[in-house]
């Protein structure tokens, strides 16, 4: 899974300081682990375009007559926001509730994926392990429901 790799090498990226490399890896694998388990847990599809999307995404963010977003899953941290209400709806048992324990509090609010081209004096330490755990975490929750067998392709 492409999110194990991503973790993998920020883990290595942040033991030898490289904080601008781990911080980006460590998002990447969350982006990555968050996309499969909307793919396939909560009913995401790839698109023509073989980028991931769900029409609950586009029905839930309408704002007037504008939408916020698409129902295209981009990056961190919007991405975050599209995982909370897609596992909300589903919250009253299978893997909804499995992935609600996950998100109450999005720690990639600050994330920008653009940060790769940052000087890195805003990118802590601290930034670096809470984003290298939340992707941990991610990871293994996939793990989990795949072992538990709650896939719903819903």
């Amino acid at each position: 899974m492409a999110s194990r790799n991503h973790y993998h090498a920020a883990r290595l990226a942040a033991e030898e300081d490289l904080r601008i490399s781990a911080d980006h890896l460590a998002g990447l694998a969350a982006e990555c682990a968050v996309k499969a388990i909307l793919i396939d847990f909560l009913g995401s599809r790839l698109n023509v375009r073989n980028m991931p999307e769900n029409p609950e995404v586009e029905a839930l963010y309408r704002l007037g007559n504008t939408m916020k977003w698409k129902k295209q899953h981009g990056h961190l941290p919007e991405l975050w926001e599209h995982l909370t209400a897609v596992a909300h709806r589903r919250r009253g048992g299978g893997s909804g509730a499995l992935f609600t324990q996950l998100i109450w509090e999005n720690p990639f609010a600050g994330w920008d994926v653009a940060d790769r081209y940052c000087d890195g004096t805003a990118i802590t330490e601290a930034g670096v392990d809470r984003h290298l755990k939340a992707a941990y975490a991610l990871i293994a929750a996939h793990e989990q429901a795949g072992i538990l067998g709650t896939r719903t392709r819903a």
